[in-house]
């Protein structure tokens, strides 16, 4: 393979770092996760209940029935609870105290889109299809870190013997995998 076959298979430029044009592995200390996820999760939840009584209430009070059923004003007052949350979200998302969690949710986000495209990947992968063998890689080195940040041992022997196997596979072709070789770029070209 000559090296200009091997540049147009792994795209060395990206037009920016959202989900869509690129994905790298990053290392995340596990503790700094779950102590930032849980705080997160936690002042969510009071944001939609504080949120959500709050609108309710006044809305109610505004335009509700006295003695009557308001239940139209509370579900109305869920939902404005729900959009400031989401414009929370966006609004501090990129703040650092939120970078183990945003990029835990982008790394879901592209081992999701991997999995529902597993069998054309593994087709693939079966004719020894590097970029195929490139998405495998990621994946599985990404669901690896997903498993040991979130705790999740029931499922981590059989990805070790996939990861072996594919291992064994790319030392029998020769080829050297990186999971920074990964983009959704590949992807696009199998499916």
């Amino acid at each position: 393979m000559s090296s200009a076959d091997k540049e147009s298979i792994i795209p060395r430029t990206f037009p920016n770092e959202s989900l869509c044009n690129y994905m790298q592995l990053q290392p995340i200390d596990k503790a700094t996760y779950r102590q930032r996820l849980n705080r997160i999760i936690a002042v969510g939840i009071g944001v939609l209940v504080v949120v959500t009584l709050g609108s309710s209430t006044l809305l109610i009070y505004l335009i509700g029935e006295p003695g009557g059923s308001n239940f139209g004003l509370n579900i109305a007052g869920l939902i404005i609870a729900c959009f400031v949350l989401g414009i929370l979200i966006k609004q501090y998302r990129k703040h650092p105290y939120m970078h183990e969690a945003v990029y835990v949710w982008k790394l879901k986000q592209a081992l999701n889109r991997i999995y529902r495209n597993s069998a054309k990947v593994n087709a693939a992968a079966d004719k020894d299809d590097h970029n195929a063998l490139i998405i495998l890689n990621f994946s599985y080195q990404g669901s690896k870190q997903l498993y040991q940040l979130d705790d999740n041992d029931l499922t981590m022997d059989k990805l070790n013997q996939d990861i072996q196997q594919l291992d064994d596979k790319v030392a029998r072709l020769g080829l050297t995998l990186h999971t920074d070789d990964y983009s959704p770029d590949l992807l696009d070209r199998i499916i």
